[in-house]
């Protein structure tokens, strides 16, 4: 039995969703981590915000990709 093309674009969106909360939480977890170490209270909202607009931007990307193109 072939596997149902839903649970095939599922399963990529999934993997594409844990390589991506990987790269930010590398990039972005760093910065974080030395602005709490190093920086002040403003330097660490500040990256604390640039953190979550990363979140954010790959939600919507997700959101755009897991859409079906229109006509179907």
């Amino acid at each position: 039995m072939a596997p149902n093309r839903s649970a095939i674009d599922d399963t990529r969106l999934e993997l594409w969703a844990c390589d991506k909360a990987q790269e930010i939480m590398l990039r972005e977890g760093f910065r974080l981590i030395r602005s709490a170490r190093s920086g002040s209270n403003t330097e660490l909202r500040e990256t604390s915000l640039m953190m979550a607009r990363a979140i954010a931007a790959s939600l919507v990307e997700a959101s755009a990709t897991s859409r079906p193109p229109a006509g179907e």
